[in-house]
């Protein structure tokens, strides 16, 4: 955190060396205040918004829309214990994924698990929005 502190205020004086020392120091003030607020995120937080990004963009667009939905939705009510289970879910092949959630093969039993059984709900409950008639 000191160095990215310094970095900023090098490039504060050597950027704006025609300004005071005290919109030098506001800036230095600023940045504290930024690096302080910006690295309280706990780690359930990070891990969250690592599973969206990830669940939002998949190699294949089926899983994108299914399992970015599914996330939209439900990563903030999940548990810690249920977002490390997402977490080794999603590290899988898409095609096993996409199967696996479709329930058109088994899934191996360390993914049998609460989150896999909330996807396919999610899933069999059309989560794109499309009537079926």
């Amino acid at each position: 955190m000191l160095q990215r502190i310094s970095y900023i205020s090098r490039i504060s004086t050597s950027t704006f060396n025609k300004t005071t020392t005290s919109s030098s120091s506001l800036l230095k003030k600023n940045a504290l205040f930024y690096y302080s607020t910006t690295t309280n995120i706990s780690e359930v937080e990070k891990l969250r918004k690592k599973l969206l990004y990830q669940s939002k963009e998949r190699g294949m667009l089926e899983n994108d829309l299914l399992l970015g939905t599914f996330a939209t939705m439900n990563i903030q009510s999940l548990t810690e214990q249920q977002l490390k289970d997402y977490d080794l879910l999603i590290q899988q092949p898409d095609p096993d994924i996409l199967n696996w959630i479709l329930e058109k093969s088994p899934a191996p039993p360390e993914f049998e698990t609460d989150v896999l059984k909330l996807i396919q709900k999610h899933v069999r409950n059309d989560p794109l929005g499309y009537t079926r008639k």
